[in-house]
């Protein structure tokens, strides 16, 4: 529909036929529209400046269907700003994009509002079924304000219009947003998270350009010590620190009121300054907001920089100990298991490692929401290194983000930090083991070689041509001192081996020793050794007991192949008298394991080295935790 401005004359063209309402381009003059008549409702009073890419008139794409962008709401809240855009989609349907802190979420509204609960029943972090089998989690209620609209809506998009609105999302990517009004009642609105990229946007606004702009258009001076500040991301901040004398101030309206006063011996130069700007992971960040938060001890500092995209939104470089992690607001909501001692997001399971307070104590450049000193919040950490899951959550909402291990070099090099970055004090929460990589590929190998050791060891025992080359059986009387036998010769084949020698004798609480020489008998060369059989045995309070054995045994190595004859010279107890007798058994080539145990031991000597100091450094990441005692049953081996 097209028809004529009341208040200029201008030709204003209706492209949705839903649409009632409509901002006029040539005079700004709010029109509702009666059929084929206009009314107008007065002068809409300028949008303030913002950054966001989009404008009336962009277009883009949403499976495979084409969309235009035909009107705006902005809206404001205690705590900031975002832009709800009104989609005319090229099938004739209509959808709403909605844009916060560089998140898009794109949604259509459901008429079936019965399942929604009143909101008087909302909870934060309770889920509600509001749409076939699909609940939805609380995440914040908010009473929002319109502050002025541009392009064609589907009501009246008045300045001043209220609302309290939920937002609610689930683990699946999707979100709902319920806006209960007195004027229009109930609207449910049901979409997903989407990537900017993935909306094949153009007609976008020049941002560089408009940036440049609208940062030198105005200056603002602090009400508390009058210094000059201006505005680097408006229509996102809601409030500024001051670089001058650290008061946080709300910049949401122009009355400039001061929300907090740094302690005024507190001064922080950060390490990264504000303004600048970084390629990190393949994005251009500026760094627009610097804060120093401590845990309820106040023992426990870090430091927290704000970066910003124009069409990534924000993102969060923290710092602790000299460690870094870069870490996203999450679109999807995870889930808790087992008492909440885990959180699973994806197919990845984190778990709880540190639930305790973050208080804000310094704050620097701008925030999109109304920061103050002492601001204090609830917050629960999960890991799953390089990864850290973290809630942070009031009464009015709950935020989970998830962050990444990133090393200093890194954000060295990203932002050209002159002068060095702090060293690497203790591990942190996310900081991937060192260890972790090499030993998963050490015990690889270590499997692969043992597999191999196992299997040559098995060959050779299935083919070890072992042969009886010598028995013989003797006997003899203490009394007889000098006593000694010489064996006649007998032949050790093959080329050099192993020879197994067994003595025998049935002693019974008793002993036989004998000192044996194996001599060569054409190099006349002897090897000596001695072989000893005891055995005792009895009872004791009703029980028997025994030790000892009546046989031993011993393993030459590497014997040379030939003639060869023993010489053996026994000994027993004299006390005990009598006659001793004994059995002599050579074995040649016979299956041995030591070496086999050994190999297996000097394999395994570097695999458990690793996997020990994967422990101590595993050890020393959960003493930092406060729901573990360190104890190794409480460890989670990032290493094995």
């Amino acid at each position: 529909m097209k028809a004529n401005c009341p208040s200029c004359g201008a030709e204003v063209d209706f492209k949705s036929s839903i649409s009632v309402f409509s901002v006029c381009d040539h005079c700004k003059f709010m029109l509702v529209r009666h059929d084929m008549d206009l009314e107008s409702l007065g002068k809409m009073a300028q949008l303030p400046d913002d950054v966001s890419p989009l404008k009336v008139g962009s277009r883009g794409r949403y499976k495979n269907t084409g969309f235009e962008v035909v009107g705006r709401l902005k809206v404001a809240w205690s705590e900031g700003y975002w832009n709800e855009w009104f989609l005319l989609f090229d099938n004739g349907g209509h959808g709403w994009l909605a844009e916060a802190i560089g998140f898009f979420m794109l949604s259509t509204e459901v008429t079936e509002t019965n399942k929604v609960p009143a909101l008087s029943e909302i909870q934060v972090g309770k889920g509600y079924a509001i749409a076939p089998s699909r609940t939805f989690f609380v995440d914040d209620i908010k009473e929002a304000v319109c502050i002025g609209s541009e392009g064609e809506l589907p009501f009246k998009g008045l300045r001043g219009r209220r609302t309290t609105s939920v937002d609610l999302s689930n683990n699946s990517g999707e979100f709902a947003n319920i806006e209960y009004s007195d004027q229009d009642g109930i609207h449910l609105y049901i979409g997903r998270y989407v990537e900017f990229d993935n909306l094949e946007l153009s007609n976008l606004r020049d941002l560089p350009a408009e940036m440049k702009k609208i940062r030198s258009a105005e200056l603002f001076k602090c009400p508390s010590c009058g210094g000059p500040f201006s505005i680097l991301t408006p229509g996102l901040t809601a409030s500024v620190a001051c670089k001058y004398c650290g008061s946080t101030i709300d910049v949401t309206n122009r009355n400039l009121a001061i929300l907090s006063q740094a302690e005024k011996q507190m001064k922080i130069r950060p390490l990264i300054p504000i303004g600048s700007k970084g390629n990190l992971f393949g994005t251009e960040w500026e760094v627009t907001g610097f804060m120093r938060r401590t845990d309820k001890t106040g023992a426990y500092p870090w430091d927290e920089y704000l970066l910003f995209n124009p069409c990534r939104g924000v993102r969060w470089l923290t710092t602790y100990n000299g460690h870094w992690s870069y870490v996203e607001t999450l679109r999807i909501r995870p889930e808790s298991a087992f008492l909440d001692i885990w959180a699973r997001l994806g197919d990845k399971s984190f778990r709880k490692f540190l639930v305790g307070k973050a208080k804000v104590v310094y704050v620097l450049g701008e925030f999109y929401w109304r920061v103050r000193i002492g601001e204090t919040v609830d917050v629960a950490d999960y890991i799953l290194p390089p990864e850290i899951l973290s809630c942070e959550s009031d009464k009015s909402e709950a935020n989970w983000s998830l962050g990444r291990y990133v090393e200093p070099r890194e954000i060295e090099l990203a932002f050209d930090i002159k002068g060095g970055m702090p060293q690497k004090t203790g591990v942190a929460p996310n900081q991937p083991s060192p260890y972790a990589s090499q030993s998963q590929k050490v015990w690889s190998s270590f499997a692969a070689l043992a597999m191999l050791l196992a299997v040559a060891q098995l060959f050779f025992a299935f083919t070890a041509p072992e042969k009886q080359v010598y028995r013989g059986n003797f006997a003899f009387n203490q009394v007889d001192k000098t006593k000694s036998f010489l064996t006649l010769p007998f032949d050790l084949p093959g080329g050099s081996g192993n020879l197994s020698v067994t003595l025998h004798s049935p002693v019974q609480n008793d002993w036989v020793e004998a000192s044996i020489d194996l001599v060569d008998e054409k190099t006349n060369k002897s090897i000596g050794f001695f072989q000893t059989a005891e055995y005792y045995s009895g009872r004791d309070g009703g029980e028997s007991w025994s030790e000892g054995s009546q046989d031993s045994s011993f393993v030459l190595s590497s014997v040379p192949g030939g003639r060869y004859h023993l010489v053996i010279q026994p000994f027993a107890d004299a006390a005990r008298g009598g006659e001793k007798t004994f059995t002599l058994t050579l074995h040649r080539g016979i299956v041995t394991w030591s070496n086999f145990f050994l190999a297996l031991f000097l394999l395994s000597v570097f695999p458990l080295w690793l996997w020990c100091r994967g422990r101590k450094f595993e050890l020393n990441r959960w003493s930092e935790s406060d729901l573990s005692t360190g104890s190794a049953d409480n460890i989670d081996d990032e290493g094995e």
